[in-house]
């Protein structure tokens, strides 16, 4: 059942209407970039926690950004505020307000008594009302009882001791120490014991603090004090919160300021993320849309690149999430993001894995909290990585491409350290994060190992790695073709040469047309004896037969190594290799004898030609070309250079005539140098050979 489902979903993918259909073809870039949103949005998006004060942590939270904590600030801000003594300016206010009001009290005191209508009582009323209101009752029993000569003197005594009080600073807490102050100032003065007691009363009632607090000036000197503080900052990476902690006022406040705190979703992150993928996928889509036709991406091909991007950010999620789960930051310098590259280059292409090294370094960078750091890294490391998986020749060819993503991981991380800002570097942060770049080359190429058979089986692929699999001749359809039909085996070893060469000349894909030939004639193993490569007597089956079924047995050949193909389970290139090989070219030697045979004129020459399909890339053309020139060349009595030269021209100009290259890209420049191409190696392969002499004869000669 499950060979079944394998079986019918490889061949959709092998359908035309598949790889080459544009709904298909839109379908896919839609699929990559609403895909790639779902998987990358949470990465971007700052996880939120909603604890209560004394929860429970049950997560180690760490910064994911760098941001000022407010409430630390704010406590450094309110220490050097405090710091700031209140700011007074002395008022002469003060002091002119009380000597009024101990002057009012004295004069009136000079008027009640010296007016005798008044009684007693009516005196003490008048004196009461003028009196300040701490001003004790005996005070003014004593001045009623006073003539003004004595109150004169008193006021005169008074006002000399409020004057030089008040003339300096007079402060709250001299205003606490007013007795004592009053008191010293009258050791001045040659007063009663009576006399000092009404002075020190009517001093201290009318004495006020002259120092006025200067509110918006000292808020102005605090303010300056306080934006003079730097402020305090919580560093990406920094732990916020470790599991098990109780949860404090302090951890809330940090925790909102670096976004990680309530419920309220992201919407301007949710849209500006969707227009970041759309401008990304979109420049994604215009790039390989408009690549040259020979570097045409088709739809297997880019749904492929999709898994691969997908995969990439799958592991850029789960780096995310070992992060916000309370790892170190440094984590993300072992994100194999070079996998990636290294994938598409082998499976897909190389001018296209350059590009998507920047797209999935970007994203990358992005889910890191938009940090060039990680942005720079990634882009050096997946540059490396598919520069140096370019021509894959064996598998070694992996860990030397994951050695040097090592080394230029390490060398990145070493220059991003030395740029960043700092007293001095930080040896063991350092030589973490070169560890941990060091083994993230080696990680990316082991796992690139390892993914790659899989895309390779599941969809058929013809990488460089199964390619070189498919050459060793120890494969059972290699070697079941060497023993069943040895001369069709050396036939397709000669023409993997020429197609190899031909192929390098003209920038396609030599090892595919190598591999290729070694399988394009595999169906002739079904009746060997019918080609003449592999007739080891001078007798013919041909001559026996009719030219109409020597057509069907010989073009059958290409049918039949289909269905050899397809059952030992070799990729959909080299079956198209096997399928295009001869195109719809004719069998003009059956075709000229059935029509001397024929004798109503009834033969037809489309009647005799192969099945097709005609040859739709170069490399399949390359093999139809060098399949011709082998067996043409092979075929001369005395293949000289000029001779050879004229029938491989001749060979290519039938083929253009008969329009087996109209469907493939191949140009006239291309043809002309192929015809070098093939001169090189078919001069190393049916070279001139010198004539040795007879040994028996030798013998006879020397015997006489």
């Amino acid at each position: 059942m499950w060979s079944k489902w394998m079986l019918a979903i490889r061949q959709l993918l092998d359908d035309d209407s598949f790889r080459e259909g544009k709904r298909v073809r839109n379908g896919l870039y839609v699929a990559l970039g609403v895909v790639l949103y779902i998987i990358l949005v949470g990465t971007v998006l700052p996880p939120r926690y909603n604890f209560q004060l004394h929860q429970t942590s049950p997560v180690t939270i760490r910064a994911q950004i760098t941001a000022v904590d407010t409430l630390k600030t704010q406590q450094n801000r309110d220490q050097a505020m405090q710091r700031v003594p209140p700011i007074y300016t002395q008022s002469t206010e003060v002091e002119t307000g009380a000597l009024q009001s101990a002057d009012k009290l004295y004069q009136t005191a000079t008027q009640v008594v010296t007016n005798t209508s008044l009684s007693t009582a009516a005196r003490l009323q008048q004196l009461q009302a003028a009196a300040p209101k701490k001003v004790s009752p005996s005070t003014l029993q004593v001045l009623i009882g006073l003539d003004p000569q004595q109150i004169g003197l008193l006021q005169s005594v008074s006002d000399g001791i409020i004057k030089a009080l008040l003339d300096q600073q007079f402060t709250q807490n001299s205003m606490s120490q007013a007795s004592l102050l009053v008191d010293r100032q009258m050791l001045n003065y040659n007063l009663d014991h009576v006399s000092r007691l009404v002075v020190q009363d009517v001093v201290t009632s009318v004495l006020k603090p002259n120092m006025i607090y200067q509110k918006q000036a000292t808020d102005k000197q605090r303010q300056l004090a306080a934006e003079q503080v730097p402020a305090t900052y919580i560093h990406q990476g920094d732990v916020i919160v470790s599991k098990g902690e109780i949860i404090s006022a302090s951890i809330i406040s940090e925790l909102k300021d670096v976004g990680l705190y309530g419920n309220q979703p992201h919407y301007g992150v949710l849209f500006g993320f969707a227009l970041f993928m759309l401008i990304a996928v979109g420049l994604l889509r215009v790039y390989i849309e408009h690549r040259p036709v020979r570097r045409r991406v088709d739809n297997l091909r880019l749904l492929i690149l999709t898994l691969i991007l997908t995969l990439m950010s799958i592991l850029i999620l789960l780096t995310k999430d070992v992060i916000n789960a309370g790892g170190p930051v440094s984590a993300a310098y072992l994100m194999p993001i070079s996998m990636g590259a290294m994938l598409i280059t082998v499976i897909v292409d190389a001018s296209l894995a350059v590009v998507t090294c920047f797209y999935l370094s970007l994203l990358f960078g992005a889910a890191m909290g938009y940090d060039f750091w990680f942005t720079f890294i990634a882009v050096v490391g997946s540059l490396i990585g598919a520069y140096s998986v370019e021509r894959v020749t064996h598998r070694g060819t992996f860990m030397r491409a994951g050695f040097l993503v090592s080394l230029m991981n390490m060398v990145a991380i070493l220059a991003m350290q030395l740029l960043a800002p700092g007293d001095g570097l930080d040896f063991h942060q350092t030589w973490v994060r070169l560890g941990l770049g060091g083994l993230n080359g080696l990680v990316s190429a082991i796992l690139t190992m390892g993914i790659l058979p899989f895309f390779e089986t599941a969809f058929g692929l013809l990488t460089p790695i199964r390619l070189l699999e498919l050459s060793n001749p120890s494969n059972p359809l290699l070697k079941k073709l060497l023993m069943e039909a040895p001369g069709t085996y050396h036939h397709s070893l000669i023409v993997g040469n020429l197609a190899e060469a031909a192929a390098e000349i003209v920038g396609a894909d030599p090892l595919i047309c190598r591999v290729g030939a070694y399988y394009h004639d595999v169906g002739k193993m079904r009746r060997p004896m019918f080609f003449v490569e592999n007739q080891m007597t001078k007798e013919n089956p041909h001559d026996k037969i009719a030219p109409s079924l020597s057509h069907l047995i010989i073009t059958s050949h290409v049918t039949d190594g289909l269905a050899m193909l397809e059952q030992a389970g070799l990729p959909k290139p080299i079956r198209d290799i096997c399928a295009t090989h001869h195109g719809t070219t004719i069998l003009w030697y059956f075709y000229n004898k059935a029509r001397e045979q024929d004798k109503n004129g009834s033969v037809k020459v489309d009647d005799y030609r192969y099945p097709g399909p005609k040859p739709k890339t170069r490399e399949n053309a390359i093999l139809m070309i060098c399949d011709a020139v082998e067996a043409a060349v092979r075929a001369m009595p005395k293949p000289t250079p000029g001779r050879v030269e004229g029938v491989i021209r001749k060979i290519i100009r039938d083929r253009l005539q008969d329009g087996q290259l109209d469907e493939c890209d191949l140009t006239l420049q291309d043809l002309d140098a192929m015809v070098g191409a093939f001169m090189k190696t078919l001069k190393g392969i049916y070279h001139s050979r010198i004539e040795y002499p007879d040994p028996d004869k030798i013998r006879k000669e020397v015997a006489k």
